[in-house]
């Protein structure tokens, strides 16, 4: 046995934060990839004349894509300066889980838009990246989840302790 007996939980407690960091982190990287190749497509192809990306719609999802990547980034280095503290960040990883997953789908979902069927074949990561994203939302915790996590402590902490149930 490693550890004392009945801290098992306690234990998996302490690598939550991180590892729900973590996996913000890698998919960041891989949709900020997804994001360069529709990009590139978009730079690239035509469509009645003119480039994807000079036609409105494709133009305004890259800037969207553009915010969200921006404020996924954020949100993951407020929750890392909040874990290099030593704090366990259980609310802000839940946040930044949350905050990061949702952009991301958001932002890889533009990416298959703008490619149309390249961005649903296996040519590029885009699909995969759309596929994964949505598995993410689900894993170390669902969105829901989080979000009653969250709404159950803005209670407590607005309310104190004896008057919570």
């Amino acid at each position: 046995m490693l550890g004392e007996v009945n801290e098992g939980f306690r234990y998996a407690q302490v690598r939550l934060s991180p590892a729900r960091l973590s996996h913000c982190m890698r998919w960041f990287g891989t949709v900020t990839r997804a994001d360069e190749i529709a990009r590139a497509y978009a730079t690239t192809r035509k469509a009645f004349g003119k480039l994807l990306i000079d036609h409105e719609g494709v133009g305004f999802m890259l800037a969207e894509n553009l915010i969200d990547l921006q404020q996924a980034a954020l949100m993951i280095d407020w929750c890392a300066g909040v874990l290099d503290t030593g704090s366990a960040g259980t609310t802000e990883s839940s946040m930044a889980k949350v905050a990061v997953s949702e952009a991301l789908f958001r932002v890889a979902d533009r990416c298959v838009q703008i490619m149309g069927g390249n961005g649903v074949s296996r040519d590029t990561i885009v699909e995969q990246a759309f596929r994964e994203l949505r598995a993410f939302r689900i894993y170390d915790g669902p969105t829901e989840v989080h979000k009653w996590s969250l709404a159950k402590k803005i209670k407590r902490d607005t309310l104190g302790p004896s008057r919570h149930d």
